[in-house]
């Protein structure tokens, strides 16, 4: 089987933590190199090209290429402009195949915009499409609002739901609110959880390499891995940073939080949302307790779990959470808001506690419960392998594969071609 997978807006093997690069890029590099070591798949991964000094195709493995197609200007581009060049990166995708003559038995996109140049793709050379949406415009809309989304999302994300021959949802919940919003037919949508790459995150030997408190056993020690943006509630984690300075003043001054995410150091200075973090930060003189890491490669996550007390996650919404699995393959507890399906990763009291999303005071009581109750978890070696028999990518890949041979027997019904400002037109 030949794949065509989909990434139109990030190479999945950027660095993590910048705008744009999340747990996609984790699903999308842990998945594609699980399904190349079975027989007989073979993966093709389409990105837009960010640098005219990158190589077209980057083979990984022999059945795994990245294959970087213009798509607009060669360069870091904000999600929201990149809507206008969907035609063009089609075009050079259509024109890639054709120059290769390589036959592929489906699509595999992700996010709404390769969504839209799939559905292309699919009407050019008769292919079902699978789709996976990784986060949705009306879920977010409900949690935070819309603010900095494109205006076709909303509409173009309604239009994928019904012309996609197979959704992957990584939640139970995503899937009941894609058939109540959409009324689309159950059989239409399959959950498959996503995995933890448990060699990686073995915490065994795990060595922390960077900037860490000193005197650690002295120190309460929480760990923050992802972007920094609005739906991210982080503004919410450092308000309840400073609700403890003001209630707990000796908790207070052994507490640490480490933030790995947001780019290089030197984009942590250009983020309009990290200045106002920062600001925020500044204006309590909470600088001290709140140390900034910038973006880390995979391989160094493990050490920085590892050498935390928990990993705190204050998000108003996530299609999953990926980061919560990465902890607890290391053994690390996990405080987390309590939306969506990582709350029922979270088992009370034993590998985490949860919170309620956005509120500076629940956070800050239950950080404190933690501290004070920490001691009761289960061991680092429990926490890890609860989590590691429930979730691998062999699993995860196994599923996908089998979702994609069902599919292979199937025609693949005609759609429409969306336009933002119209109806769709058909194809």
């Amino acid at each position: 089987m030949r794949i065509c997978t989909i990434s139109y807006h990030c190479c999945p093997y950027s660095l993590m933590g910048k705008d744009g690069i999340g747990g996609m890029n984790v699903y999308l590099r842990e998945l594609c190199s699980t399904l190349s070591a079975f027989p007989d798949v073979e993966l093709d991964v389409f990105t837009r090209c960010q640098d005219k000094h990158l190589a077209e195709v980057k083979k990984l493995n022999p059945k795994l290429r990245i294959i970087h197609l213009s798509g607009g200007p060669q360069l870091p581009l904000e999600r929201i402009f990149l809507y206008d060049f969907i035609n063009d990166f089609s075009d050079n995708l259509l024109e890639f195949i054709q120059k290769e003559q390589k036959k592929y038995d489906l699509i595999f996109s992700h996010y709404w915009l390769s969504g839209l140049i799939g559905e292309r793709i699919k009407q050019s050379i008769s292919l079902p499409l699978v789709h996976v949406f990784h986060t949705l415009a009306f879920l977010k809309g409900r949690a935070f609002g819309l603010d900095g989304d494109h205006p076709c999302r909303l509409k173009a994300e309604e239009h994928l739901a019904m012309i996609a021959d197979l959704i992957i949802s990584s939640s139970s919940q995503e899937k009941r609110a894609l058939i109540d919003e959409y009324g689309i037919d159950p059989s239409q949508v399959q959950v498959i959880f996503p995995g933890v790459n448990a060699d990686r995150f073995l915490s065994e030997g795990c060595k922390y390499s960077g900037r860490f408190p000193e005197n650690k056993e002295k120190e309460h020690v929480l760990l923050y891995v992802g972007r920094i943006e609005p739906i991210k509630g982080f503004d919410s984690l450092v308000e309840a940073i400073n609700r403890l300075k003001q209630k707990n003043s000796s908790f207070y001054r052994r507490l640490k939080l480490l933030v790995i995410g947001g780019g290089t150091l030197n984009d942590l200075n250009r983020s309009p949302e990290l200045k106002r973090i920062r600001n925020m930060i500044k204006k309590n003189s909470l600088d001290d307790k709140i140390i900034f890491l910038g973006s880390k490669k995979q391989d160094q996550l493990p050490g920085y779990y590892s050498a935390a007390d928990a990993l705190i996650v204050p998000s108003l919404y996530e299609s999953f959470g990926l980061v919560v699995l990465e902890a607890l393959a290391c053994g690390t507890p996990v405080l987390l808001s309590r939306i969506g399906q990582m709350r029922t990763i979270i088992e009370e009291g034993k590998n985490g506690f949860s919170f309620q999303a956005g509120s500076p005071r629940s956070i800050a009581d239950m950080i404190e419960q933690f501290f004070k109750h920490k001691d009761n978890f289960w061991k680092s070696d429990k926490i890890r392998e609860k989590v590691v028999q429930r979730f691998s990518w062999d699993k995860t890949a196994s599923e996908v594969l089998a979702a994609f041979i069902s599919l292979k027997v199937k025609p693949s019904g005609t759609t429409t071609i969306f336009q933002c400002d119209e109806s769709p037109l058909p194809g």
